[in-house]
């Protein structure tokens, strides 16, 4: 009895995912990827708002179907966000990707210290 309870408990208890800081790229898969021309990557804050919406061309997808953007969130204010993913054909963009987890702009570490 106390074994079963035992891996009850353990089987509930889940460790949360780690929040990434200061995030250098978006990685997604795109149904449509050898059709569209183009991808649109909105940066969400913690209240919904759109803060910014940057247009990251159409780079090649990798061997597993991935698509790899590298991006710079250095411009955008510390705080909480998320990613939502766009594939765009000439006039036409698809619906929103569901949102990404949650990532975390902060203060970017000093270099190392010199002692002169």
């Amino acid at each position: 009895m106390f074994a079963v309870l035992l891996i009850a408990a353990t089987l509930g208890v889940q460790t949360p995912a780690p929040i990434v800081k200061n995030p250098t790229a978006v990685v997604f898969t795109c149904a449509d990827h050898a059709r569209d021309d183009q991808h649109e990557i909105d940066i969400v804050n913690s209240s919904g708002v759109v803060v910014q919406t940057m247009l990251v061309g159409d780079p090649p997808a990798d061997a597993n179907g991935d698509v790899v953007v590298t991006i710079n969130v250095q411009p955008i204010a510390f705080g909480s966000y998320t990613f939502v993913a766009r594939a765009v054909a000439a006039a036409v963009k698809s619906a929103n990707s569901t949102p990404s987890d949650v990532w975390d702009r902060v203060p970017g570490a000093p270099s190392k210290p010199i002692a002169k």
